[in-house]
């Protein structure tokens, strides 16, 4: 039987629902489940599985019932339906920590969540740098100490527990190396929690022009009147400053502290109509 809890993509959680539906009855079928439903259009639910439409919330109960839900797994599949329907980052945040409570006393597969954790905690990605400093020796209060704005020495640990259970980073000896390893999640999950992670660091980027002293920072911007053509191309030189920059790091060796690149381009104006 399909794990609801499994998924966090109402609309996959439809698809498999479906296929198994299917399998098991040769007359079930799209139009056959919108009778059931009490819908009018008899593809409604093939579109919602194509992105075309969306559940609400009253309706999401009524699939439940047709997929023999216990209570737990109605409020879960409801919560689907919310998480979606979020507009906002914080709400996306808040729809994805109820996700993550519901499924806590289940036996799911726990990646998702910790790939989660990894972007909604930006000092993830310095401690994954500072844990390669050869005056690392697993000192959890000199890690915290090193990380700005500074975080706890339980923070501090967790994150390196959580990097070495993603894979991002590896034993060497008595101290770390960085792995290879990259992090994938779903759209839904990588969209809000990267964009949590981008906000963080456009605040502590603002925060910096009064706490770091001018000779060890680099804020400056620029204001441009250009097409879509022109907009086009500045995101393509963005990239490439950004790819110069990785290899300038990957290059620099015994590297002695952790720095944050932002780039941001975004209109300032509406947009002409003609």
């Amino acid at each position: 039987m399909t794990n609801v809890y499994q998924y966090t993509d109402y609309r996959e959680y439809l698809k498999a629902f479906f296929a198994e539906r299917k399998a098991k009855g040769a007359g079930f079928s799209h139009r056959s489940l919108c009778r059931r439903l009490g819908l009018a259009s008899p593809n409604f639910i093939l579109m919602v599985m194509q992105g075309k439409r969306n559940l609400t919330r009253p309706l999401a109960f009524r699939i439940s019932g047709e997929a023999d839900h216990d209570e737990k797994e109605t409020e879960y599949f409801a919560c689907m339906v919310d998480f979606a329907r979020a507009k906002t980052t914080l709400e996306k945040d808040r729809g994805f920590k109820r996700l993550i409570a519901l499924r806590k006393t289940m036996d799911v597969e726990k990646i998702e969540e910790s790939q989660y954790e990894y972007f909604s905690n930006w000092f993830n990605l310095v401690v994954r740098e500072l844990v390669t400093y050869p005056d690392f020796k697993g000192d959890y209060n000199w890690l915290a100490k090193k990380v700005r704005p500074r975080i706890t020495p339980r923070q501090a640990k967790r994150s390196v527990e959580l990097l070495l259970r993603l894979g991002l980073i590896k034993k060497n000896g008595k101290g770390f190396d960085r792995s290879s390893a990259l992090i994938s999640t779903g759209p839904q999950v990588s969209s809000f929690a990267v964009a949590g992670f981008h906000r963080t660091m456009a605040q502590q980027a603002a925060e910096a022009l009064d706490s770091v002293p001018k000779n060890e920072r680099d804020i400056s911007s620029c204001t441009v009147n250009i097409s879509q053509k022109g907009f086009e191309q500045v995101k393509e030189a963005i990239a490439e400053c950004g790819k110069k920059i990785m290899a300038i790091a990957g290059a620099d060796t015994p590297a002695d502290r952790v720095y944050q690149v932002n780039f941001h381009l975004f209109p300032i104006s509406s947009k002409d109509r003609k």
